[in-house]
């Protein structure tokens, strides 16, 4: 077993701690999810997002993630133990009141913008008008500023 799978599969902690689930929009964060609910770590979802074509074994995603750039935490005292998926941008607003093990993915940029494009396909929505090569600067911005 690898040192990242002990630690978090391991001995009790002696602090518990919560374990984070991030990356960039696509770049495999649901799958992640499955496989450490698999491994036995309870994750945290509402399942207000169901499983779609995209993402045939569901999102693994949590409302109230949404608003920790608006002050709210006070879910994450039921969240230690266990694992939440939070994306990449919010991760500055977790508190630093608890302990986190944060496992972000990375996956490389033209698969996740072929995954972002057959998504939008797939609802019919426009992608903005970004060409691959736009969204590819905003992307690895952000992860920088990460």
């Amino acid at each position: 077993m690898t040192t990242w799978l002990k630690s978090l599969f391991g001995a009790k902690a002696t602090h518990p701690s919560i374990t984070i689930v991030s990356g960039l929009p696509r770049s495999g964060t649901s799958m992640m999810m499955r496989m450490l609910e698999a491994g036995g770590l309870p994750p945290i979802t509402d399942n207000l997002r169901t499983a779609d074509l995209d993402n045939p074994q569901g999102y693994y995603e949590f409302e109230r993630v949404k608003k920790l750039d608006r002050g709210d935490t006070a879910w994450l005292a039921t969240a230690q133990n266990r694992t939440v998926k939070v994306i990449s941008a919010l991760l500055q607003h977790l508190p630093a009141t608890y302990e986190y093990k944060v496992i972000f993915i990375e996956r490389h940029m033209n698969e996740i913008l072929a995954s972002q494009r057959k998504m939008l396909a797939h609802r019919q929505e426009d992608s903005e008008d970004l060409t691959d090569a736009e969204m590819t600067v905003l992307f690895e911005k952000h992860l920088r500023e990460i």
